[in-house]
């Protein structure tokens, strides 16, 4: 993905939904459906939002981001259906992106939940959630 090539957020949020709509997802559980469409509307607003200072802007772009990719993950791997697959209702799996989105950069950079995050853009968004870069 080319940076110079998205001028949006619906631009950029257009892949996640054409993976989640492509794959069933979104139509075989509606409350995950809700919560994507939540998670859309919320990426628009922080995006817009000119008054904001734009780390605290990324950082919650990054933490929304973080969902929308544990549900592409999470659409990728299913075998049969979610469900069965995990043994989780729709809000357990609500619930369980909802908290590893605070490590979902932290994990696929290497690292695991007892380490602090290391300093970068990427992990903002980790400490956006935890309220300031000093407690983390």
């Amino acid at each position: 993905m080319l940076a110079e090539s998205i001028h949006n957020p619906e631009e950029y949020l257009a892949y996640s939904k054409q993976l989640l709509e492509g794959s069933g997802f979104l139509d075989n559980y509606p409350k995950i459906a809700i919560y994507y469409e939540e998670l859309c509307t919320q990426f628009e607003n922080v995006y817009n939002d000119p008054q904001q200072n734009p780390f605290l802007q990324w950082g919650k772009l990054l933490s929304i981001d973080a969902q929308i990719q544990i549900l592409m993950e999470l659409a990728e791997i299913t075998q049969k259906d979610i469900i069965s697959d995990f043994g989780m209702t729709e809000e357990e799996i609500i619930r369980m992106t909802r908290q590893d989105k605070d490590s979902f950069y932290r994990e696929i950079t290497g690292g695991n939940l007892h380490q602090q995050p290391r300093w970068g853009l990427i992990y903002l968004g980790e400490e956006y959630e935890k309220g300031s870069l000093h407690d983390v």
